[in-house]
């Protein structure tokens, strides 16, 4: 088990790196030197593990890199934007694109990236944050309804957040209530476990836009702070949460989505734009009462 939980974490870290590095070329044989294995065996569990080769999951993730520039960068020109994601060609870009996203970059970008968020992934990416009880699971299951106008831009504030390193399970190739009953039942597991008291803060980190993001490609980290460690379980992952400039908006009693902080608020904004090197960020914890509470985060810098 423990060499098991190993491999994981090395495969977690490479994900990263990948992510990290997502213009930059990383060739197969250096992604493998980077967990210990050779190209071949690289190769195959990382596959086992994602559903995907690794060349094939690295050019996904720059196009929906590339995808999400598109949309909130507008003046970044996409020959500059192909660049910053990894492609050596302006055509090599657009061939990668259509075939991805079954549309141009330039329609994508004036306003194609709405349809295919409504088609291509539906409800499903709108439900990735929530950690409701598996037996109330009505909130999950309930289509998104947008909000009345400024409603949610007027609870939203921006903060400054400090750095935070988190011990987190990777929950990868599940979303919506499937992905929602299984960060429950990792609460209750590290509870027992580590013997955390109810009221311990969870975050849920989600690095790319999740409306671009099919259920086979959702990667999504969920764990509570390294404070709470006693012997450290060597399946968690460990990674740190970058302080900086955050987009916040409260709740309690209720499952808000962060994609109505993107139409009320973000699409509207003069002032403050995503930053995509930074993740979103959801801390849940339960009250007094029982009750989750907590806060979405979306990282911003200002235009």
């Amino acid at each position: 088990m423990k060499t098991a939980a190993a491999r994981v974490s090395r495969l977690y870290e490479v994900m990263d790196l990948m992510l990290d590095s997502v213009g930059d070329p990383l060739a197969l044989k250096t992604l493998a030197a980077s967990a210990s294995y050779s190209s071949f065996h690289f190769d195959r569990i990382f596959r086992e593990l994602t559903g995907f080769s690794a060349v094939e999951y690295q050019r996904k993730r720059r196009l929906r890199r590339a995808a999400h520039l598109l949309r909130h960068e507008p003046d970044v020109p996409i020959v500059r934007i192909a660049q910053d994601c990894g492609f050596p060609s302006n055509a090599a870009f657009a061939k990668a694109f259509k075939q991805q996203f079954a549309m141009s970059a330039k329609a994508w970008r004036e306003g194609g990236w709405r349809d295919y968020m409504d088609r291509q992934v539906g409800r499903e990416s709108d439900v990735s944050f929530f950690v409701a009880e598996p037996d109330n699971l009505e909130a999950i299951l309930a289509p998104y309804c947008p909000p009345e106008p400024g409603t949610v831009a007027a609870r939203i504030a921006v903060r400054s957040l400090p750095a935070l390193t988190l011990r987190y399970q990777r929950f990868f190739g599940q979303s919506g209530a499937a992905l929602s009953m299984a960060c429950n039942a990792f609460i209750r597991e590290r509870e027992r476990a580590d013997a955390l008291a109810p009221g311990t803060s969870w975050y849920g980190v989600f690095d790319e836009d999740p409306g671009f993001t099919g259920e086979r490609e959702y990667c999504y980290d969920f764990g509570c702070g390294c404070a709470h460690d006693r012997a450290p379980d060597p399946a968690l992952g460990l990674r740190t949460l970058p302080a900086g400039s955050y987009a916040c908006l409260e709740f309690a009693n209720e499952w808000p989505r962060f994609r109505s902080m993107y139409e009320d608020w973000l699409d509207k904004q003069a002032v403050w734009r995503l930053d995509s090197t930074r993740p979103h960020i959801q801390k849940v914890e339960r009250g007094p009462d029982g009750q989750w509470r907590g806060w979405l985060a979306l990282p911003v810098k200002k235009r």
